[in-house]
């Protein structure tokens, strides 16, 4: 199991949980799960480092792009892991699986973002409605795999106390290698809001109406936003490998009707190279 920490330059600190996770699909990829799997029996040390070029919309539901460069770096050791957390879009923390079993594994871990999900002063739209303040959180994750496809299944709870809610992920991911130093991998994905979530992000309160101008909206739980990923992966040699990976998703419901919301439909794309040791 190979997990990648993002470490998400300054021109990135304006994210939501979520973006955390467009993120986490975009970075994920810099190492292939199907080359680079370590059993948990294994007690040796294993590193993955990197960099890559992103481009990504500035805020969920922006019409804006941003690019930047972003490092990658994950350290595995048996069942413990240090950097993102497997499959749950957060880009630091320490993870733990439970179980890894045939077809079937599930992890622990707790996290973190790597600053403010929104600053007061970052110069977009949204600033004028208060930060969002960075927040621990808790994650879950399973993912069980057969043949070619593998279904995952995430719940990322802010335990941190800073009214961030909680995010539910489910993805199924179809993978192929059609040549020998090639991995293709491509699936559709869900994520879904508890009411709390939905309103710090999406909702807007009578006075933050008043400081920003957006009428007052209440948003509830639902689907956040349904997305579809595609990436490639090609082994240089054992240690080198380039990758590249598009991610495309839609918000729904409460999410895309909020008055913050600028382009429901948002596009992220990303180049990275990966050195293994």
């Amino acid at each position: 199991m190979s997990i990648n920490l993002k470490c998400v330059m300054p021109r990135f600190r304006f994210i939501s949980i979520q973006h955390l996770v467009l993120l986490m699909a975009l970075t994920s990829m810099a190492v292939s799960p199907l080359v680079f799997a370590q059993p948990i029996d294994d007690d040796a040390w294993h590193f993955n480092v990197g960099m890559g070029v992103i481009a990504q919309p500035k805020y969920p539901g922006s019409n804006e792009t941003r690019t930047g460069v972003m490092p990658v770096f994950n350290a595995t050791k048996g069942r413990f892991q240090i950097g993102a957390l497997a499959g749950a879009g957060v880009p630091f923390g320490v993870s733990y699986t439970l179980i890894q079993e045939g077809p079937w594994r599930l992890g622990l871990g707790i996290g973190t973002g790597l600053g403010n999900s929104r600053t007061a002063n970052e110069g977009t739209a949204l600033s004028s409605l208060g930060e969002i303040k960075q927040t621990t959180l808790g994650a879950v994750s399973g993912r069980y795999s057969v043949g070619a496809v593998s279904a995952s299944a995430s719940i990322i709870r802010d335990i941190g106390g800073h009214q961030q809610g909680t995010l539910g992920l489910v993805d199924v991911m179809f993978n192929t290698r059609p040549m020998e130093k090639w991995v293709l991998s491509a699936g559709p994905g869900m994520t879904l809001m508890d009411g709390q979530y939905a309103q710090t992000y999406y909702g807007v309160t009578a006075a933050q109406s008043a400081s920003s101008g957006y009428g007052t909206y209440k948003a509830a739980a639902g689907i956040n936003a349904l997305r579809f990923g595609a990436s490639a992966n090609y082994e240089i040699s054992r240690e080198w490998s380039l990758g590249a990976k598009l991610s495309v998703s839609k918000l729904q419901g409460d999410a895309a009707n909020s008055p913050t919301v600028k382009n429901g439909a948002q596009t992220s794309y990303g180049l990275f190279a990966n050195y293994r040791f």
